[in-house]
């Protein structure tokens, strides 16, 4: 095969954004087989003069002394090469057809295994770079379909396929890493010619199947950013499932798109604007509303948002933004029109200081990082750091609680004993409270003389998030760098997406919702289990329990039971259920008065 390196300019894509936030756009971007299964192989050439679809030709990236994108042909280039539309092959491992030659020309060859004899009419599909499909830490997986509740998701296969996941959730930030691992180019090509056990093959033209985006960043005083820690960004598509044969992504399957990329940089390095740099990220083209970047930098966390981005196949976009916001937790969250807490009602004692009232942050949950052995149970040492989703059997104790009796005021912190006799009876107890002042709504109760003002959801208010919100699997980091599983919700203004439940330990249909979170940009609910009535145990919180966690989140509305929402890894339902379980409670926002005062916490100050 011969290739002919060609150095023209590939136009870059400008987009327009809100101004003044982009103010630079640039031309310059440059094992075993299947039983009864007979596997001919054939020695592969194929000659790629015509490979080049554009400049850059998306093979090596590198960034010059100018911060221009160049693109070679590197030592051993690997393409992945497949046989589609046949009989499935079902091996272990792809085939792969190797560059051998550097420079002007490159030839590529390889063997390839077909479960049918090849001939002229035959397909191969082509995909770059092929490397990306080797190894441990690989990011093109073969994938086959499943479908339940009338979804469509994928899960991993040990064989070949002609579906494969294309992963780009964790990248490192330089054109160099994307071009070996995340640059991917697909082709579909019938032989020139077969003759006995070879095989010759034009590859055609190349079609890159993402898009490039190049960022500089300022801060609030437009300075060139420096010393970034980590940069997210939230609803551009991380993930999806692409066929081989059709040369698409597959339509419908929104459990297998992450919605999330994140950008660390390598060992030892920080990411930097200083002197024109940019920060390179690829990912699935497509339209996307309310994406959010956010660069981390210390102790502080620095975002823009933006409400629609549209992003090309194929090309590559620079953006400056500037005057990065440093930003700061609101008094709500809306969705569906209700105004949510952005943290769960929960009681908290730290060093004598007492806290009743919103949680600093909506993943907070009780024993958000505890040090666990190997059984799972809390250790002082030489242990894990792991939030109490993952400990066996937790035990909530007074200092930190996130759960509640209906109607418990007095004796909140009273777990045990009379515990479950100390419920109220009424039917509706929203901004009420008893005449003596022992029950009621307990959210209200220690908020109602403060500047902003919540109380218990009714269970109309409630429902919302069962019925009509859209809602994902999502996890957050808590400021001790632990993961808190639960689920993710926002307001549908059209076809809803409702992915729960998910199957236990099906951890890699959770999207990290952080940096949206810190945004305000959601609802974040913690899968937080139950108390029985009267025992200190936390049930239905370990998220490795073969028959699911769930989140159990109380509504004021009750009778003889009380209405919750739950949900989980295996559950899904709105009902009835006793009073003197212990549930969490996510409180509404009423108002912002004018008089009162929201005292600062001190434990909670480096908490955002």
């Amino acid at each position: 095969m011969k290739i002919m390196k060609k150095n023209v300019l590939f136009p870059v894509a400008c987009f327009l954004m809100a101004a003044p936030l982009l103010t630079s756009c640039h031309d310059d971007v440059d094992s075993s087989t299947a039983e009864n299964t007979t596997i001919h192989t054939y020695s592969l050439v194929a000659d790629g003069a015509n490979a080049l679809q554009q400049e850059p030709a998306t093979r090596v990236l590198s960034e010059d002394a100018n911060h221009k994108i160049k693109s070679e042909w590197g030592r051993q280039d690997d393409i992945l090469a497949y046989v589609v539309g046949g009989v499935d092959l079902h091996t272990a491992n792809y085939s792969y057809i190797t560059n051998s030659n550097l420079g002007g020309k490159s030839n590529f060859d390889g063997e390839i295994a077909s479960s049918a004899a090849l001939t002229t009419n035959s397909e191969i599909a082509f995909l770059y770079p092929g490397k990306a499909a080797q190894g441990n830490n690989r990011t093109i997986t073969p994938v086959t379909e499943t479908e339940e509740r009338s979804s469509l998701y994928h899960e991993a296969s040990d064989k070949t396929q002609d579906r494969v996941e294309l992963k780009l959730t964790e990248q490192d930030g330089t054109a160099e890493t994307i071009g070996e691992r995340f640059d991917f180019q697909w082709t579909k090509q019938k032989p020139k010619k077969v003759e006995g056990k070879k095989v010759d093959v034009s590859l055609g033209e190349l079609k890159r199947i993402v898009t490039i985006w190049g960022l500089r960043f300022t801060d609030e005083n437009n300075r060139p950013l420096e010393n970034i820690d980590s940069i997210y960004i939230s609803n551009v598509k991380g993930s999806d499932i692409f066929d081989l044969n059709s040369g698409k992504y597959i339509d419908k399957n929104e459990e297998d798109e992450v919605m999330n990329i994140i950008l660390k940089p390598k060992t030892g390095k920080k990411f930097s604007s200083k002197d024109g740099n940019y920060t390179y990220v690829a990912f699935i083209p497509g339209t996307y509303t309310d994406v959010v970047v956010t660069a981390y930098v210390g102790g502080k966390v620095l975002q823009r948002s933006y409400d629609s981005l549209n992003f090309e196949t194929g090309k590559v976009y620079r953006s400056d933004i500037l005057k990065m916001e440093d930003t700061k937790q609101k008094a709500f969250v809306e969705v569906q029109g209700i105004k949510w807490a952005t943290g769960n009602f929960i009681h908290y004692e730290e060093n004598g200081q007492q806290y009743w009232g919103i949680a600093p942050a909506q993943w907070w949950i009780s024993r958000r990082a505890v040090m666990l052995g190997s059984n799972r149970k809390e250790v002082s040492s030489g242990g894990i750091l792991q939030s109490s989703q993952f400990e066996s059997g937790p035990e909530q104790t007074t200092d930190d609680v996130d759960l509640f009796r209906f109607g418990s005021i007095e004796k909140a912190l009273s777990f045990t004993g009379i515990a479950g006799l100390d419920v109220w009876g009424k039917t509706e107890i929203s901004q009420q409270i008893s005449s003596d002042g022992k029950h009621g709504d307990i959210a209200w109760y220690y908020t109602k003389d403060n500047k902003r003002k919540y109380r218990i959801p009714t269970e109309a208010e409630l429902k919302t998030l069962y019925t009509t919100a859209h809602v994902i699997p999502a996890y957050c980091y808590t400021d001790k760098g632990t993961v808190v599983y639960g689920g993710f919700f926002t307001t549908n203004n059209g076809e809803r997406k409702q992915l729960f439940p998910t199957k236990a330990r099906r951890y890699d249909k959770y999207t990290n919702v952080t940096a949206l979170v810190r945004a305000n940009k959601g609802l974040f609910l913690p899968v937080t289990g139950r108390r029985s009535d009267g025992v200190t145990t936390i049930g239905y919180r370990d998220m490795t329990y073969g028959l699911g966690a769930y989140g159990q989140y109380m509504s004021s509305t009750s009778a003889l039971l009380n209405w919750d929402f739950l949900f989980g890894p295996t559950k899904w339902e709105f009902s009835k259920n006793a009073k003197g379980q212990a549930k969490a409670i996510r409180p509404v926002f009423i108002e912002e008065s004018s008089t009162g005062s929201d005292n600062t916490f001190a434990p909670f100050a480096n908490i955002k």
